[in-house]
């Protein structure tokens, strides 16, 4: 267990001289380089760099060398598959750093994503390049990212497939109030203020027959309130 020792000011912090990160050994206590970020310390790297790094950063694993193992793995990754600069390659990258991030949503709700996807490599192969105008989307989004629940998707897909989304199972099909109301050629949020006004769902399911014949105002008797 690391000891404590405290700043002339009285605020405790852990000793963390002469532990390991990655390829980070802790030197001494060093230099702020920001204010209020915590205690940083003055680190030697691997590769002989010494550099002063913030202690939450080493000790949530967010870093773990100077810089040069970042460095190491974008040259590889440019010479093994040349697409660090596609958006393929910074949307793979965007999934990684939702599902890693400490205290977010996506980590807070345990979602992450297929060992073989640390690799680009293997993401590329089992997703192919994105097709324009598409995003990556999870087809179950409480699910994890992983090819059998993924696939490349519209920005109306994705945001019919959120957890905001209410779902209304009517005439033997399950979709989105949204979808319902697109389907039923009512306005945005038609359907929303009916069933909110405890209308029943035979008519609140009602198309409105008054758009297709270019009026504009809702009658009375169909109105959202």
């Amino acid at each position: 267990m690391a000891q404590t020792r405290k700043y002339p000011m009285g605020k405790p912090l852990n000793n963390l001289q002469g532990f390991r990160f990655g390829s980070l050994t802790v030197l001494q206590l060093g230099e702020k380089q920001r204010q209020h970020n915590g205690a940083w310390w003055l680190c030697l790297c691997d590769c002989g760099t010494q550099k002063n790094i913030p202690a939450t950063d080493m000790v949530q694993g967010k870093i773990s060398s100077c810089g040069c193992e970042h460095t190491k793995r974008i040259a590889k990754s440019n010479i093994t598959h040349g697409m660090s600069k596609t958006r393929t390659y910074k949307l793979w990258e965007a999934m990684r750093n939702r599902c890693n991030r400490i205290n977010q949503d996506y980590s807070c709700r345990g979602i992450t994503y297929d060992e073989r996807w640390d690799a680009f490599e293997n993401f590329l192969q089992d997703m192919g390049e994105a097709p324009e105008g598409l995003s990556l989307d999870r087809i179950d989004f409480n699910g994890n990212y992983h090819k059998a629940n993924c696939r490349w998707a519209t920005r109306e897909q994705q945001a019919n497939n959120t957890r905001a989304n209410i779902f209304i199972e009517w005439d033997g099909k399950c979709q989105t109030r949204s979808q319902w109301e697109k389907e039923l050629g009512m306005r945005p949020t038609t359907l929303r203020s009916r069933l909110k006004a405890g209308w029943p769902m035979e008519r609140a399911m009602k198309p409105l027959k008054w758009v297709a014949e270019g009026n504009t105002p809702e009658p009375a008797d169909e109105g959202t309130q």
